[in-house]
């Protein structure tokens, strides 16, 4: 059954909550939720040889329960509101991080839950970092949430960047990669400790060339090879002199 819900529904997220509560009315909203998340990275990774999903299998175990009570046409209709949202509100000064936004009204757990950094302080410090944005750089945010300081510094940025993200839960780092792929931003998202280098639970590749979300191993990681490269250079550091003197990522 539905474990909570929530009191008072940001302005433009009403019709997704009222999708969603079709969805979740026997299922708890984290479940369906990740469901979600999960089935939109599938359905965002086509094998343009086969025309399907490189994850084919891995979508219908996922639809598969929710046939039984036919909820699952409701998934479709949950992206096409997502992605009208998100158009509409892109060129917002409150960003479109309509997932983070619901998951911080309904899945975050009342003060003691996750609150990402609202979108116009994001965009106050992507300005200070950016300063005139003259070359095309690595962005990397240790600790993403829903990715909103990446989407934040792409947003009014002339140039194109590559973006990496890591955050230690899973929900996040699955916002992180869809709301990427969804502004266009290519990159990388990785489920990890950003303080323990070697840490590393499962990622996301974000390519326009191909196009997709791609699952990655921790040997394809661009991230997690610079934390190996780094923490490397500082263990040297403490066994003699070198000019590494800290853990730098990129």
């Amino acid at each position: 059954m539905k474990n909570k819900k929530s009191g008072t529904v940001p302005s433009g997220t009403a019709q997704f909550k009222n999708i969603f509560d079709k969805i979740a009315y026997r299922e708890s909203y984290e479940k369906v939720f990740d469901d979600f998340l999960k089935l939109i990275i599938c359905c965002y990774t086509r094998n343009y040889i086969t025309g399907l999903s490189y994850y084919e299998e891995e979508y219908f175990q996922i639809i598969e329960p929710y046939k039984e009570h036919k909820t699952q046409d409701y998934f479709p209709q949950l992206l096409a509101e997502l992605i009208l949202y998100m158009e509409n509100m892109k060129n917002s000064s409150e960003g479109n991080d309509l997932l983070g936004t619901f998951y911080e009204t309904e899945l975050s757990h009342g003060r003691n839950g996750q609150f990402f950094t609202p979108f116009h302080l994001c965009a106050m410090m992507a300005k200070m970092l950016k300063g005139e944005d003259t070359k095309s750089c690595n962005v990397l945010d240790p600790s993403c949430g829903s990715g909103r300081m990446l989407l934040a510094f792409a947003k009014d940025s002339t140039l194109v960047h590559t973006y990496y993200g890591i955050d230690i839960d899973p929900l996040c780092v699955k916002m992180t990669a869809i709301n990427m792929f969804l502004n266009g931003l290519q990159g990388e998202v990785i489920c990890a400790d950003a303080l323990a280098p070697a840490d590393f639970k499962f990622g996301y590749k974000i390519s326009l060339f191909p196009l997709g979300i791609f699952k990655i191993e921790k040997e394809q990681s661009l991230i997690w090879q610079h934390q190996q490269n780094g923490f490397s250079e500082i263990k040297k550091d403490k066994q003699g002199p070198s000019d590494q003197t800290q853990l730098q990522l990129f």
